[in-house]
C-alpha cells in the first residue's frame, strides 16, 4: 500500500488530460444536481399544473404536494449518500459511481414521464437517492486519484460545478422550457447523465482501495496506467506483491487496535457529520433565504436571470479562490475564515439598505465565501478516514447534511411566519449558528493520549504511517497506522 501511495504521489502535479478528465466527469454529477434544482425551482408550479390536468384534480389541491415534491430530492439523498459510501467502500468507488448514476437517471426519466403526483414524487425520491450517491463517491474517488500536490486544489474544484450547474439549469429553464416544455427539460439532463455515465467507464479503479481489498495486481495496473498517462518512469515496478498485501493486513490489524483506545475517532465523526448539516441548515439561511426575506420589502435578488447567474459565477470563483489558497491556509482556517466571513456580511446586509447594488453585491460576496466554506469541507472531510472507511464516512456526512436541508425546509417558513422574528433576528440566529460550529470543528483538540506518549517511552501502538500519509498539522489524523511493539 504504501509503495501505491509513493507511486500516486510521485505523479506529476502539472494538469494532465487524464485528471482533467476526472475532475471534469465527476464534477458533473454535482453540475446535474444543481441544474435539476434550479430547473425544479422554476418548473415546480408548472408541474403541479400539469399534474392536477392529466389526473383531473383541482389546482387548489395539487398546490399542497408542492412541499413533498420540495423534499422528495432530500429525503433520497438521506438514504442514497450512506447506501452508496458503504457500496463504495465494499465493492469499489468506481462501480458506486456508476450505479448511481443509473439511479438518477431512472429518476430524472421517470420525473419525466410522470402523469400523477405521487408518481412524481416517488421519481424526486429515486432521483434523490442517485445524486445522493453521486456526489460523496465522486469527491472520495477524486481524493484518491489525484496525487498529492494538487489533491486539494481537485477536490476543492468539484464545488465550482455547483455554480456552473446553476447557471446551467437556469439556460433550462429560461431557453428549453418554454419551447419544449418542463419534461422535455428533463429529457434534456438525462442525456446529459447517460452521455457522462458511459464516459465514466474510462475511469482507472482506485489503487488505493484496490490494494486495501487485497487486489493488489489490479491495484498495480491502475497506478501503472496512470503513470503512462504522465510519462513518469516507474521506480516501483518491480516490488513484491506479498509486500504489499503484508503492509495491508498490518494496517488494518493496528487500526483495530487504535481504534479501541482512541475516544477522538468518535469525536471527530460527531464534528464532522454536525458541521456538514449545519453548514447546509445555515449556509441556505444565509445565502438564499435571507435574500427571500429581504426581497418582501426591497430588492429581488432572485427574479431576474441576470442576478442568478451573477449567483452562480460568484460560487464558481469562491470554490476557485479557495482551491488557490488551500495549499497556503489549510482547510480549516480557510474554513473558518470563510464561514465567519459570509456569516458577518449576511448580518450587515439584513440592516444595511436594501435597494439593488447593496442586495446584489451582498449575496453575491455570502455566496461566493460560502462556496469556498464547502471546498474547505469538500478538501477536509475524505482525509479524516482511512481507505477501508472513506466512502462511509464521506457518505453518512453527506446524509447528514441533507438532513440539515429538510430540517431547514419546515424551519425556515415558522422562523418568519409562526415566530415573528425580524430579517436581521434571522440572520444572526444563523450567522452564530454556523461561526459557533466552524469554531468547534477548527479548533486543534488533542487526538488521543497515546500520542502524546509515543516520544517518551514505547508502546503497544507505536505509530509508523499516518492515513495516507497525506495530513499536515492543520488536518486531523482520525485513525493511525502501526505495528506492535514487540514486531519491530
Amino acid at each position: 500500500m504504501n509503495s501505491i501511495r509513493r507511486r500516486l504521489d510521485s505523479l506529476d502535479a502539472q494538469s494532465s488530460w487524464p485528471f482533467a478528465r476526472l475532475l471534469t466527469l465527476t464534477g458533473f454529477s454535482w453540475a446535474i444536481n444543481a441544474a435539476e434544482f434550479v430547473l425544479f425551482s422554476f418548473t415546480r408550479r408548472i408541474m403541479v399544473v400539469s399534474m392536477a390536468k392529466s389526473s383531473m384534480t383541482s389546482i387548489r389541491l395539487a398546490i399542497h404536494v408542492l412541499r413533498p415534491f420540495v423534499g422528495g430530492l432530500f429525503i433520497g439523498a438521506i438514504v442514497g449518500a450512506p447506501l452508496f459510501g458503504r457500496i463504495a467502500d465494499a465493492k469499489g468507488r468506481r462501480w458506486a459511481l456508476l450505479l448511481a448514476k443509473t439511479l438518477s437517471l431512472l429518476g430524472l426519466t421517470l420525473s419525466a414521464l410522470a402523469r400523477k403526483d405521487y408518481e412524481l414524487i416517488a421519481a424526486r425520491i429515486l432521483t434523490g437517492v442517485g445524486f445522493g450517491g453521486e456526489l460523496p463517491v465522486s469527491a472520495v474517488l477524486v481524493h484518491e486519484l489525484a496525487p498529492k500536490p494538487m489533491r486539494r486544489r481537485m477536490v476543492a474544484m468539484l464545488q465550482a460545478f455547483t455554480g456552473v450547474g446553476a447557471v446551467v439549469g437556469l439556460v433550462l429553464a429560461w431557453v428549453v422550457e418554454p419551447r419544449f416544455g418542463w419534461r422535455g427539460a428533463y429529457l434534456v439532463l438525462c442525456v446529459a447523465v447517460l452521455y457522462v455515465g458511459v464516459l465514466c467507464f474510462v475511469f482507472p479503479k482506485s489503487p488505493r482501495w484496490l490494494a486495501s481489498a487485497g487486489r493488489v495486481k489490479e491495484a498495480m495496473a491502475a497506478v501503472e496506467t496512470l503513470e503512462r498517462a504522465h510519462a513518469t518512469r516507474v521506480e516501483y515496478n518491480r516490488v513484491p506483491e506479498d509486500a504489499v498485501r503484508t503492509e495491508e493486513l498490518e494496517a488494518s490489524e493496528s487500526e483495530t487496535l487504535v481504534e479501541t483506545v482512541m475516544p477522538s475517532v468518535r469525536d471527530s465523526t460527531v464534528r464532522l457529520w454536525t458541521m456538514w448539516a449545519v453548514m447546509e441548515l445555515s449556509g441556505y439561511a444565509l445565502g438564499v433565504y435571507v435574500p427571500v426575506l429581504i426581497s418582501l420589502w426591497g430588492f429581488n435578488m432572485f427574479s431576474r436571470w441576470t442576478t442568478r447567474v451573477l449567483l452562480g459565477l460568484a460560487q464558481v470563483v469562491g470554490s476557485v479562490l479557495a482551491s488557490m489558497m488551500l495549499e497556503e491556509v489549510g482547510p480549516k482556517k480557510l474554513l473558518v475564515r470563510c464561514a465567519a466571513s459570509a456569516a458577518l456580511i449576511a448580518v450587515i446586509l439584513s440592516y444595511a439598505p436594501w435597494n439593488g447594488p447593496v442586495v446584489v453585491v451582498g449575496t453575491c460576496a455570502v455566496s461566493a465565501l460560502l462556496a469556498a466554506s464547502w471546498s474547505c469541507v469538500l478538501v477536509y472531510a475524505p482525509a479524516n478516514f482511512s481507505t477501508e472507511a472513506r466512502g462511509r464516512g464521506v457518505g453518512y456526512a453527506f446524509g447528514f447534511s441533507r438532513l440539515g436541508a429538510v430540517i431547514g425546509s419546515w424551519l425556515y417558513p415558522r422562523i418568519f411566519n409562526i415566530w415573528r422574528m425580524s430579517v436581521p433576528a434571522v440572520a444572526w440566529v444563523f450567522a452564530v449558528l454556523l461561526v459557533m460550529t466552524v469554531l468547534w470543528v477548527g479548533l486543534p483538540f488533542e487526538h488521543s493520549s497515546v500520542e502524546s506518549k509515543e516520544s517518551d517511552e514505547p508502546t503497544d501502538l507505536k505509530t509508523a504511517d499516518k492515513v495516507d500519509e497525506e495530513e499536515d498539522g492543520d488536518l486531523s489524523v482520525v485513525i493511525n497506522r502501526g505495528k506492535s511493539h514487540k514486531d519491530e
